[in-house]
């Protein structure tokens, strides 16, 4: 950590006021041959810009003069001096005020500032153009702010809170925020031994900075020591040879320290055919059970997709020979169900996972001119205050780039001791002992950044070691958060992506030479907290003609529609009800293989084995039998209204007024979210949340059983499962006793007593 010192503002001699007036006239000169393009570009955007609620100054670049502290300031950066004088203003009136300015406009369009901070040398364009720069997480993000149909003005406000002052920019279009950036405000200056982008030196990572970070790691923690699952090496890994070279090699015997890949191969829809043909190409064939000659030979690195070529660079840059990537090592014919569950291992003993979040898909390259960097970096002040580019939380890398949209780089993550983000300006490393951002001593960190809301990359490994049974089920809730709204391109993979998770929370379990384990795996819950599991939650129902009830069971959240959020975690302690009970499972025995029911059936003790078949029966559980207290949802002779009427709002205050029918039982139905309230004529309401929205088109052949239709809501039955917590169930029609979930009811406080003197039975859900 460098030390900050507060530097007083320099006093401007003659000499250097006239070295400032010579080097102006140099570059307006310059500015001048420009003049004609830059009117042409300004008269482009003049329509855009007078739709703005704010208009746009003419910038004139030749207005570029020195500020009392001897740096370059341009005329749309007068407008941040007024932002500034505005906040000493409100601080001089109150030294604790919090709040926001006015919007100012301070440049056209995103263009202009560049030009002014390339070719003016503004120094607080500098600043302001790096923000933009290293918000964006992709090269192709970095890209659009050149877009030239998104080149609209940009505005700057003043936030002002306990956490930090800073400037918010934006770069707004009449439909709304196109970009935003921040720039932090400090009353102080970062004290810089040695700037490393002085000339754009830094346009290209720096390797070496990054290998001291990595064996730093190897070297002094204990993250091999804890964390690493085995000494197994993958079944097939890449070997880096010399002039560009790669082949598949046999994984070693003996341990062998290797990268593995983790990127999104992306969407076949955006992309024209040749492009997906050729990611696809980059795949190993098999013949005879084994990878063809062609990839056991030396072969050009320039037959893999660009992602895997720089992936390969960066390895070999860091003194690694070895690179496991899926398409390349896992060859087509292989066995996937039986690599995915072991993920675990492929993840857990790898030296570190490459995380590709400068890409969108598998020909963009990672190894690009990092644009934020192009000029040395230095600080700018105005109005006695140092402005600084905002640095990106790693939170806000995870989970805001392409990659975190793919379903299986979830368990990539959250299985690796050691990652290695890589983002179109800057890298990341994350161990469970250490968090390094490149660059970090050139920027702040954003005050106005929130928490993320999920668990930190090495949350769950941390739990898995301790072997914390509440903690291990609260973080496989964390994990179905954020999985549930990523997105397969085969959804029949919905439980192949995260089988390396469950067979590694099994084994948390099961390991210490446990024999009596009672933990089964079962459609992505788990068997001792079965009834917590049970209470997942949507905020917004679903559409029913997106459901995944083929592939897994109405009571699963795997059922959901892709891309579907889930609410797993509970706001306060789960109580399961007194009178729920799991009894057992059924399934269809002709899903599992004989190597499974040896697992479970015989006398190995090897866990790790068990837990590959756990996972695998779990995956085929389709009806369980539980025991609980039931009873109908909405009463006897319920009145149906709408819910218009009994809707009731005040500011941000929502809740419901029966007034339109006193001392009558009353339901009704919200047909844009899926929310139903029941209210019994004398007692408090319950409002449960349906999964799936209804057909409400009137199409009778849309509706494929899996929403509740409309009209239909006097069916519904509920099972207690905790306390103040049940699921909306209905009957499967030919079936005894045998129901599907449509909803859930959880936080019930006006009917504490909904299930008083109601009977226990057993039921089967499907």
């Amino acid at each position: 950590m460098t030390s900050i010192k507060p530097t007083p503002a320099p006093s401007l001699r003659p000499g250097l006021l006239r070295h400032a007036r010579w080097v102006n006239d140099i570059i307006t000169q310059k500015l001048i041959q420009a003049s004609d393009h830059s009117h042409r570009k300004h008269t482009e955007y003049s329509e855009h810009t007078e739709q703005c609620s704010c208009p746009a100054p003419r910038i004139d670049y030749r207005r570029i003069k020195c500020n009392e502290y001897g740096q370059r300031q341009c005329k749309g950066c007068d407008q941040v001096s007024e932002l500034l004088r505005w906040g000493e203003a409100q601080r001089r009136r109150d030294a604790e005020y919090t709040g926001s300015s006015d919007s100012r406009v301070i440049h056209t369009n995103y263009r202009e500032l560049d030009m002014c901070a390339r070719v003016s040398c503004c120094d607080t364009c500098q600043i302001l153009r790096r923000a933009f720069l290293l918000s964006r997480i992709t090269g192709l993000d970095a890209a659009r702010l050149e877009d030239p149909d998104k080149q609209w003005p940009i505005h700057a406000v003043m936030n002002m809170s306990p956490a930090g002052d800073s400037l918010t920019l934006t770069v707004e279009s009449p439909n709304g925020v196109v970009f935003t950036a921040t720039a932090p405000l400090r009353q102080q200056r970062n004290v810089i031994k040695e700037n490393p982008t002085k000339g754009g030196e830094r346009m290209r990572a720096d390797f070496h900075e990054l290998r001291k970070v990595v064996l730093d790691c190897h070297e002094n923690h204990e993250c091999s020591s804890k964390y690493r699952w085995s000494d197994a090496n993958p079944t097939w890994l890449l070997e880096i040879l010399p002039d560009n070279e790669i082949r598949l090699v046999r994984g070693p015997v003996e341990p062998v320290d290797y990268v593995v890949l983790s990127y999104s191969w992306g969407d076949p829809a955006t992309m024209p055919a040749a492009e997906w043909a050729r990611i696809k190409a980059g795949g190993t064939k098999s013949k005879n059970g084994l990878p063809v000659p062609e990839r056991l030979r030396p072969f050009a690195r320039t037959q893999l997709p660009e992602v895997m070529q720089d992936a390969i660079s960066i390895t070999e840059s860091l003194g690694f020979h070895y690179i496991w990537i899926d398409n390349v090592c896992i060859p087509k014919g292989t066995n996937w169900d039986t690599e995915a569950s072991l993920m675990h291992e492929v993840y857990g003993n790898a030296a570190f996972t490459l995380v590709a979040s400068s890409s969108t898909k598998a020909t963009d390259p990672l190894l690009i001119d990092r644009l934020a960097w192009e000029q040395r970096s230095k600080a700018s002040k105005l109005r006695s205050q140092w402005l600084y580019s905002a640095d990106m939380t790693l939170d806000e890398v995870r989970l805001g780039s392409p990659v975190s949209q793919r379903g299986w780089t979830l368990q990539e993550e959250r299985l690796s001791p050691r990652v290695l983000y890589w983002t179109g300006q800057r890298w990341y490393w994350s161990c469970p002992e250490w968090q390094v951002t490149e660059l970090s001593e050139l920027s702040c960190p954003n005050p106005r950044s929130g928490k993320a809301g999920w668990s930190l990359p090495h949350q769950f490994l941390e739990v898995c070691r301790s072997g914390d049974d509440q903690q291990l089920h609260q973080e496989w809730s964390d994990i179905i958060e954020a999985y549930s709204r990523r997105d397969l391109a085969q959804p029949k993979d919905r439980f192949l992506a995260i089988s390396g998770l469950a067979v590694r929370f099994f084994n948390a379990k099961a390991e210490w030479g446990k024999t009596r384990v009672t933990e089964e795996y079962l459609a992505g819950l788990w068997r001792d907290r079965f009834a917590q599991h049970l209470a997942w939650s949507v905020s917004q129902a679903g559409r029913s003609e997106e459901h995944l009830q083929h592939i897994a069971p109405s009571w699963s959240w795997a059922s959901l529609p892709m891309c579907l959020p889930v609410k797993a975690k509970h706001d306060v302690e789960f109580k399961e009800a007194e009178d729920f009970k799991f009894i057992g499972t059924r399934f269809d025995s002709a899903t599992t293989t004989d190597w499974f029911t040896r697992q479970l059936t015989g006398d190995s003790v090897d866990f790790r084995e068990r837990g590959a078949a756990i996972e695998e029966r779990g995956r085929h559980v389709k009806t369980v039998e539980v025991q609980g207290r039931v009873r109908r949802f909405i009463p006897e002779g319920s009145e149906k209204v709408r819910w218009s009427d009994i809707e009731w709002k005040r500011g941000a205050r929502e809740g419901f007024n029966f007034r339109v029918r006193p001392g009558r039982h009353l339901h009704a139905r919200n047909i844009q979210d899926g929310r139903i309230v029941a209210k019994e004529a004398h007692g408090g309401e319950v409002v449960g949340q349906l999964d799936y929205l209804d057909v409400v088109d009137g199409d009778e052949t849309k509706r494929l059983g899996v929403g509740l239709p409309d009209g239909a809501e006097k069916d519904l039955m509920c099972l207690e499962v905790g306390e103040l917590a049940m699921l909306l169930l209905q009957r499967v029609p030919g079936c005894v006793e045998t129901y599907r979930r449509v909803g859930v009811c959880i936080g019930y406080t006006n009917r504490r007593g909904f299930f008083y003197g109601c009977e226990t039975r057993n039921i089967l859900l499907a």
